[in-house]
């Protein structure tokens, strides 16, 4: 090996299947892009990632859409819609319940008697121009009605049909005399009991008392000839049912079961000679 000097720097010689180390400029053109494309690959990236981020951040309203901008002109058809809708509920409930125009000017009743018509035209008697859904509404109030069906003819006719009760008895309450259908109901006062109905005294009388459906069974099962003979019938609990008749003999018919067999056996049984006939067991009936 031979060794060249000139002054203060040196060289060695390349030695014979030794590859020459490439240095400077040389070994960065034969690569140009393989550092610096990637550091500016990141660079972008991490340009954009932070862009991105801050643009999520940000919360831009201008961005393209975003529901939160402020005056979103998609909204007013729906705020219009709405306020369009409730102007015409408004409306619609004035017209029906305050506005005149709906009044009522004829009234068609069925179904009743002279006397509950008389009462129940005083209560749908109003004014004209009472609109008809207030004036239904009263007719439910006269005792004497079960059910009513109102068909309203638009815009002015009222058509009434009614299902009156029927008094099957009458028994006293409150120092009053009161009718009573088959529901055990005291519906109506009267001054004195009318004919052909059947007197019923009860403790407490009135729909769900246990002693009131088992005298209006008895009297439902009587006979119109022999109910025109009874002047009263007491209950005083529902397994003591007695009749009195009007020539002051009496029946004990007990409970109110078998009450259409009871009422079958009865006109046989009375045709014996006594005062008190017990019936309480059809199939034991005793005489005194």
């Amino acid at each position: 090996m031979s060794t060249a000097t000139t002054g203060r720097e040196s060289r060695t010689a390349p030695q014979p299947g030794v590859p020459t180390a490439r240095r400077g400029i040389g070994a960065r053109l034969r690569h140009p892009f393989s550092r610096g494309s990637a550091d500016l690959a990141d660079s972008t990236g991490s340009t954009e990632q932070s862009g991105g981020a801050a643009g999520r951040r940000s919360g831009d309203p201008r961005r393209s859409g975003d529901p939160r901008r402020s005056g979103d002109p998609r909204r007013w058809p729906w705020i219009l819609a709405l306020v369009l809708v409730v102007l015409l509920l408004a409306g619609a409930v004035y017209g029906v319940f305050f506005s005149p125009l709906l009044g009522v000017r004829s009234v068609s009743i069925a179904g009743a008697t002279d006397p509950i018509s008389v009462k129940v035209l005083a209560v749908v008697d109003v004014p004209d121009g009472t609109p008809l859904a207030r004036v239904a509404e009263r007719v439910n109030a006269v005792p004497e009605v079960a059910e009513v069906e109102v068909a309203r003819h638009w815009p002015d006719t009222l058509v009434v049909t009614v299902n009156p009760r029927v008094p099957i008895a009458v028994t006293s309450a409150n120092g009053r005399y009161w009718l009573m259908d088959s529901t055990g109901d005291p519906y109506l006062a009267v001054d004195a009991p009318p004919a052909g109905l059947v007197p019923v005294k009860l403790a407490t009388p009135g729909v769900g008392d246990p002693a009131t459906a088992a005298a209006l069974t008895v009297v439902a099962a009587l006979s119109p000839d022999f109910r025109a003979q009874v002047t009263d019938l007491a209950a005083r609990t529902p397994y003591d049912v007695r009749l009195t008749l009007a020539d002051g003999r009496s029946v004990i018919w007990g409970e109110a079961t078998d009450s259409a067999k009871k009422m079958e056996i009865l006109p046989a049984v009375m045709a014996q000679t006594g005062t008190v006939y017990n019936i309480s067991d059809p199939t034991l009936v005793s005489v005194h």
